[in-house]
């Protein structure tokens, strides 16, 4: 089994060595694994015939030739949206992915002792390229309002599956008693989660997470992840991610991961109510970009920092994310439950893909990094002046002394906020706001060259604004040192 360990290639056949450095913070990627490619033909299968039966045969007929990562050159980028509800409802998909992560956990991370799968293992993250992301008109509150259609459909139908095997076992138990009891016990732990669900599904108001409305009327083609861990989520503490690369997956559309803040104190509390990710004041480390190859698997322990990468790319990424849980012990600070139930490796091992445990949030709290740190906070720079920034009229802004090499500071003016980095090279201005969500760049990491937006990971050249993608630039300016004085001008 080849692995990747950071950024560094080693080859291993000690699984437990890969467990201890997970719990560190690496990260490997699996180009080897029990019926990858059986999997993996199964997976593809299932996208294409929800491609052919949203799209046509000949949609179908075209993607297949060019692949996944071309689709958004034949699939309708307002279709999207059905795509994702028609995998995410394959009975077949959820097979593969439960078979996936049980292969992985037993055989190649040989897990000691038992190991849980969720009951509902995936989610399906399909991207376009951006610029054709943004011209869809479905949005996500249209598409939260689909998805809960399709989980009561899928509750009623995991209901009816249950009744009928509860009538087989009932009929072979001789003992009328037990029949009741059985039948009374069965009827109490689903009737709360159906019902549950179904109100979910038939509620007018959309229930969804926080931070929602921030989001509500975007394209849902174009949505990604700023920085967050799961267990904020209801993710069992200490799980691991398991990111299938299906096709089209490269360093500028796939996951970004932040090792060096593994097992950081994130006061996660004192979030803004406009945001459900990483709070604003917290300097990110340099992002990490990984290109997974097609069908390998990126494992990474999903309470490590990570994102999504806005996709700048010209290939559409298809992956697929699963995840193993190696304890049911949960965030005590997480913004919502879960409310699933869970299988056991066990079950699984002895051929019982049916029985589901369930385990309470509120009674199995853990706690996520024993003995943590804050993360390292970056000497943060600020100044407000009152006064509007126009052609040709220098603004002075402080002493020169109060930026040193390395450091970056906002200036807040009436009509800009703007950045001014001290690099080796002297003095670089740059607009602070991100042009694709208005996410402050203040927060993002930045060396001689670059400057990295702290919500999706795009690098903003210094010197000119400009990044890979050629509809989201920076507007620079002048900034120079006189007479022990910084002073700003626009161009």
């Amino acid at each position: 089994m080849r692995t990747t360990l950071r950024s560094t290639v080693v080859k291993t056949e000690f699984p437990a060595e890969i467990m201890a450095k997970l719990d560190q913070g690496s990260y490997f990627v699996l180009d080897r694994f029990k019926d990858k490619q059986k999997l993996y033909c199964l997976a593809r299968e299932v996208i294409l015939d929800g491609i052919e039966k949203i799209a046509g045969t000949e949609c179908r007929r075209l993607v297949e030739r060019d692949g996944l990562c071309n689709m958004h050159h034949y699939f309708p980028v307002d279709q999207l949206a059905d795509l994702d509800l028609f995998v995410k409802g394959n009975s077949c998909i959820k097979e593969v992915i439960l078979q996936l992560s049980f292969n992985i956990g037993r055989d190649d991370l040989r897990i000691p002792g038992q190991f849980f799968l969720e009951e509902n293992p995936f989610a399906f993250k399909i991207s376009y390229p951006h610029r054709i992301a943004m011209q869809s008109r479905v949005t996500n509150a249209e598409y939260h309002q689909k998805y809960s259609k399709l989980r009561k459909k899928i509750a009623l139908q995991e209901k009816r599956k249950l009744e009928l095997r509860q009538k087989s076992e009932d009929w072979r138990d001789s003992n009328r008693n037990n029949l009741l009891n059985t039948l009374k016990n069965f009827k109490q732990i689903t009737a709360e989660k159906f019902f549950e669900l179904i109100k979910l599904g038939s509620n007018q108001t959309l229930q969804t997470y926080q931070g929602f409305d921030r989001i509500a009327n975007q394209p849902y083609a174009a949505k990604v992840h700023q920085p967050h861990i799961d267990s904020w989520y209801g993710a069992p503490l200490g799980g691991i991610s398991l990111w299938w690369a299906i096709e089209g997956a490269t360093e500028d559309n796939g996951v970004v991961l932040y090792p060096d803040f593994f097992g950081k104190a994130i006061d996660f509390e004192n979030l803004a109510a406009s945001s459900s990710y990483l709070p604003f004041g917290i300097t990110l480390t340099k992002p990490c970009k990984i290109q997974v190859k097609n069908g390998h698997v990126l494992l990474f322990k999903y309470d490590m920092l990570h994102s999504s990468h806005l996709n700048i790319s010209d290939f559409t990424r298809v992956a697929i994310v699963a995840q193993i849980y190696t304890q049911c012990k949960f965030n005590p600070d997480s913004i919502h439950e879960r409310g699933t139930g869970f299988h056991s490796s066990e079950d699984i091992a002895s051929g019982n893909w049916d029985h589901l445990v369930q385990i309470s949030m509120r009674d199995n709290f853990g706690v996520l990094y024993e003995g943590r740190q804050k993360p390292h906070v970056e000497k943060r720079i600020s100044v407000r002046i009152n006064v509007e920034l126009v052609n040709g009229i220098p603004i002075c802004l402080c002493d020169s002394t109060t930026l040193s090499l390395g450091d970056k500071m906002l200036v807040r003016l009436q009509n800009k906020s703007i950045i001014v980095i001290r690099t080796i090279e002297g003095l670089r201005a740059i607009d602070a706001i991100c042009p694709h969500m208005g996410i402050n760049l203040i927060d993002g990491f930045h060396d001689q060259q670059n400057i990295y937006c702290p919500g999706h990971a795009v690098a903003y050249g210094l010197t000119d604004g400009s990044s890979k993608c050629d509809f989201l630039k920076l507007q620079v300016y002048r900034a120079d040192d006189r007479e022990g004085k910084i002073f700003l001008q626009k161009l």
